[in-house]
């Protein structure tokens, strides 16, 4: 009975060391793989990173440094599958790769915390050679969808497009990929369909239709969501910021069609932004921002779409002399309400502007009307319409006029320049002069001005004038120089109200450091206490003598360690730990005494009961190593 006992302890170490010595052997949570290893630079190579889920709460995956490749886009998904009652999740991220080298590249390994645990994949070597510079569509690896689940269209509520859930039922059987059967737009040709598309559950793309306009030219982004299955949540859509641009967004104008690419419908949702150019010279649009949320079976993911560079042109030289930047095609009308009046009555003059250009930021015309009318300004009335991609509108002035001399007097023709982008020269349109008839004189009191400054003729008493009420004298200018009091730089508070600020601003930079000095000193004051609190555990471990001793001193020795490098070493393999320990100039042989503690305290969990007669040995000796630690750590 004694042999066989000695003989399954003998076996069980045999194992123990196996498994230290191979610490690649155990299956880790976290796996990445790719979909071929060698491909040319016209290819799209596709990384998937799969994460078993049952291990414990993981992170999404920290991708390294990917030198010789440009992520085309991603998307993630969760497996679920039940099995003799046990549950296993898996979590899959994807993420599509386009080569910009040739050469052997490497992925470095990607990293995901479970748990607190640090978990990291295997490198994988790709083989890259030179293509022809066209860019091969990406496999399909979109989310799976879950078979037996009854889906219907679920459409993004993007601020300013219009909620579609809510005008379709649920259908049972309705496939995810299901677009709106009511929809009336033209399906977009396939033809037009970005290539990065291919593949993709959900992408998006912007565009302009013009990357070199003049300044002040009209320039239309157009933002694309691409959808090919279900959303659970409303995705957010994030704007570019647009510097450099006036900038005015049509979300009401929105536009909603399909398309086909590579046997799977998607629904296409634009919103479009009109801008038009403040600056001249190179320009470049941030890109925008599409956050879709994640569900129960499935991560959410953040969409990007490229920059826009733009050269922005600057308008020619020759440009008239009345002309005020105004970009475009314009027309303007004259007309007044009576063609006789008398002098001192008002003819409203009503001013239209009507084209097509940036019609909130135009200039206003430049009136001509002579001496002989007195004027009165008026704020102009600003109607926009976006047609067929274009936005214009009417700019609607009413300008008060008070004629001064009687006879026919003209009102001249009101002239405006603007500069025309499609046939790229400047042009003049002018509304008809309008020749108004004035009676009676000019009223008593009234000395309208001549060309030449000089006092009008005498004016007939028989029109009256309200008498205006007389002025108040100014004050003289010595009492306005007068001060009521003290000057502010000789209030102590005034200066007070200067330092202040530098006070507050000391205190804050002084309350971060202290902070960061009690984190610090946490890490110092319980590495200096890990022998204290490792060699009060053994006492106590001495005088239970329970039967999981040698499992105790294992445990103590581990966290002394942790503690005392501040940082996990609870699932470290063998080698990975003594190469730690090394690095922190432990002597090899101390090194290897830790190794035999670890391996005695794991082989004493696993042997049979009344085996470990050496529970006081393993102790004793953990106790002696971690002193001998203290002197080299």
């Amino acid at each position: 009975m004694k042999k066989s006992k000695v003989f399954v302890v003998t076996i069980i170490s045999l194992l123990l060391i196996g498994v230290f010595a191979l610490p690649g052997s155990a299956q880790s949570p976290v796996t990445a793989e790719v979909d071929r290893n060698r491909l040319s630079t016209d290819e799209v190579l596709v990384l998937k990173v799969t994460i078993d889920s049952t291990a414990g709460q993981a992170s999404q995956p920290a991708l390294p440094a990917l030198d010789g490749f440009e992520i085309l886009g991603s998307s993630s998904g969760t497996q679920i599958s039940i099995v003799n009652g046990d549950m296993n999740m898996q979590a899959t991220y994807s993420y599509s790769l386009h080569p910009t080298e040739a050469g052997q590249l490497m992925i470095n390994p990607v990293s995901v915390q479970i748990d607190g645990q640090l978990y990291s994949t295997q490198p994988i070597m790709i083989e890259v050679s030179q293509g022809t510079g066209q860019v091969q569509p990406a496999p399909n690896q979109g989310i799976p969808s879950m078979p037996g689940f009854p889906t219907r269209p679920n459409f993004p509520n993007i601020p300013g497009f219009p909620n579609l859930n809510n005008l379709f039922p649920t259908m049972p059987g309705m496939p995810s990929n299901q677009v709106n059967p009511g929809n009336t737009a033209p399906p977009m040709d396939p033809a037009d369909a970005p290539t990065e598309l291919v593949g993709q559950p959900f992408f998006i793309e912007a565009l302009v239709d013009n990357p070199n306009p003049y300044q002040g030219e009209q320039v239309l982004y157009t933002f694309r969501f691409y959808q090919a299955e279900n959303l659970f949540d409303q995705p957010e859509y994030q704007s570019p910021s647009f510097t450099g641009f006036w900038s005015e967004e049509r979300s009401e104008d929105q536009v909603d069609y399909t398309t086909e690419a590579a046997g799977r419908a998607y629904r296409v949702t634009e919103l479009q932004t009109v801008l038009f150019p403040t600056g001249v010279g190179e320009v470049t649009i941030e890109p925008a921002t599409l956050t879709i949320p994640g569900d129960f079976f499935s991560r959410g993911m953040a969409l990007q779409t490229q920059p826009i560079t733009m050269n922005v042109r600057p308008l020619p030289d020759n440009a008239p002399a009345n002309f005020q930047g105004a970009v475009g095609q314009f027309d303007i009308q004259a007309q007044a309400d009576t063609a006789e009046t008398k002098v001192n009555e008002t003819v409203t003059l009503h001013v239209t502007l009507r084209g097509v250009g940036n019609m909130n930021n135009l200039a206003d015309p430049l009136w001509s009307e002579g001496p002989e009318w007195r004027a009165f300004d008026s704020k102009a009335t600003v109607n926009t319409h976006f047609t067929d991609g274009v936005f214009g509108g009417v700019r609607s002035y009413e300008r008060l006029l008070v004629p001064t001399q009687a006879g026919d007097l003209l009102l001249p023709a009101i002239v405006f320049s603007y500069f025309n982008p499609e046939t790229e020269s400047y042009e003049t349109t002018s509304s008809e002069p309008i020749l108004i008839s004035v009676l009676g004189d000019v009223a008593a009191g009234v000395a309208p001005a001549t060309p030449n400054g000089s006092a009008g003729a005498t004016v007939s008493a028989a029109v009256t004038i309200p008498a205006v009420p007389e002025l108040r004298p100014n004050k003289p200018a010595s009492e306005l120089g007068r001060s009521s009091g003290a000057p502010l730089t000789g209030n102590r508070a005034y200066w007070l109200l200067w330092v202040l600020p530098l006070i507050l601003i000391a205190g804050h930079f002084g309350w971060r450091a202290y902070r960061q000095q009690r984190l610090e000193m946490a890490d110092v004051r319980r590495s200096r206490g890990a022998a204290k609190k490792a060699k009060q555990s053994l006492r106590t471990a001495r005088k239970q003598q329970t039967a999981d001793t040698n499992e105790l001193a294992g445990r103590i020795l581990t966290g002394y360690l942790e503690e005392k490098l501040n940082q996990p070493v609870t699932g470290q393999t063998q080698t990975r730990l003594a190469t730690i320990l090394l690095q922190k100039g432990v002597e090899p042989a101390l090194t290897e005494r830790v190794q035999n503690c670890l391996m005695l305290s794991e082989m004493g969990r696993y042997a049979p009961s009344g085996v470990n007669s050496n529970n006081g040995d393993l102790l004793n000796e953990t106790e002696q190593v971690i002193n001998d630690l203290e002197q080299s750590l």
